[in-house]
């Protein structure tokens, strides 16, 4: 990608942000020292309105003196419970955690266009608000950006997010219009039994062996309940339960995740679970439990924002995607107003581990191609 010399200049300070930030992970809605710092940088950038948001987000908004609209462009803040094993000297300080995701460099191309931002107030036709947002891992910050007023003050037209995604070639931006990421649903189910002697099993209720068949019972609901051509996932990642080999187990939790493209089929797969649970309640006696947890809409890209997009991008800078499974609470701020979100490329033959792995990492240089297209988006800059 051609980069604005401008863009180009801020290499230096691209590593030293993201190194910084890598070094200081947190978990979501617990980013202090974080937050600290990028209001340190943003301080010294002057935006016109600087306010933390609770408990630990961002907005900067800087002014155009003639606005035609306004402009958000967001990135997340928060890491994971992840044990770092790149072995980069700028490798996280915190035991036990790490940014896996990549949200350190989500937060440097939000710094960096801060930066070239301050520098060309006279250059800017729209407002733009800067949206640093804790609680992308299963907290859903945008929706509690969104409530305390993220998106308005000055009322914003439309947003702009990009996530760095390793299974796009270096430099590349990954778009498609339409679903892009899944709908996601993180749920418990805890099954209720009686406990009693291993060697008289009549006189107890078995949650382990309830829990088995219930977990079979399961899989059979993507291939049978749902048309084949329609794509969607449900796993039991975690099972819990029992106290000793010679008792029968009172209680055993299932820790699963539920991902589809449509809201009718999360729905039939959840009205499937309940049903099988109240079934299988009736066959052994057992107690079901199904609690749901944080929830997120599909993330899906507005048609005539993607169009309008290529006017910005040449297209051998763009990669055309295939949806993913992995899931986005950008998508709360699209169901408020448009909203684009894009893959970064960072795949090279260095850089190929997955997102959340403890060796995930990506050549710095990369997101000044982030910067680039923030930038011209920002500065309403088309190609010619």
């Amino acid at each position: 990608m051609q980069l604005h010399p401008h863009v180009a200049a801020l290499s230096d300070l691209c590593r030293e942000h993201r190194r910084t930030l890598h070094r200081i992970p947190e978990i979501g809605l617990t980013e202090h020292q974080t937050q600290a710092y990028l209001l340190g940088v943003l301080r010294i950038l002057q935006p016109d309105v600087l306010q933390t948001l609770s408990p630990t987000g961002i907005k900067a908004v800087f002014y155009a003196k003639d606005a035609a609209d306004t402009i958000a462009f967001r990135a997340d803040m928060d890491g994971l419970h992840v044990q770092e094993e790149t072995g980069a000297e700028y490798a996280s300080i915190r035991d036990g955690f790490m940014h896996a995701c990549g949200h350190d460099g989500h937060m440097t191309v939000l710094l960096l266009l801060a930066k070239l931002l301050s520098d060309n107030r006279d250059a800017l036709r729209s407002n733009i608000v800067l949206l640093f947002q804790p609680g992308e891992e299963g907290f859903a910050g945008a929706k509690l950006m969104i409530e305390q007023g993220a998106l308005e003050n000055p009322h914003v037209d439309r947003i702009y997010g990009l996530h760095v995604w390793p299974t796009v070639p270096y430099g590349k931006i990954g778009v498609r219009w339409g679903y892009m990421m899944a709908n996601s649903c993180e749920f418990d189910i805890f099954v209720h039994g009686k406990s009693a002697h291993g060697a008289s099993p009549q006189m107890g209720v078995d949650a382990v062996v309830a829990a088995a068949e219930l977990i079979t019972l399961l899989q059979t609901i993507i291939t049978r309940s749902l048309d084949p051509h329609q794509d969607a996932l449900l796993t039991i990642g975690k099972i819990t339960g029992g106290s000793a080999r010679n008792v029968i187990a009172d209680r055993v939790e299932l820790n699963g995740t539920l991902r589809s493209f449509s809201a009718q089929n999360y729905d039939t797969i959840v009205e499937k679970v309940r049903s099988m649970a109240a079934g299988l309640a009736t066959a052994t006696g057992a107690k079901f439990e199904f609690d749901s947890l944080m929830s997120y809409p599909c993330l899906e890209n507005p048609r005539p924002m993607v169009e309008d997009f290529y006017r910005y991008i040449s297209m051998q800078d763009i990669e055309l995607v295939e949806p993913v499974m992995a899931a986005e609470d950008f998508s709360y701020y699209q169901q408020m107003i448009p909203g684009l979100f894009l893959f970064l490329g960072t795949l090279d033959d260095e850089n190929k581990q997955p997102l959340h792995n403890a060796c995930f990492d990506f050549k710095e240089d990369v997101l000044l191609n982030g910067v680039e297209v923030f930038r011209r988006l920002a500065m309403n800059e088309p190609l010619i």
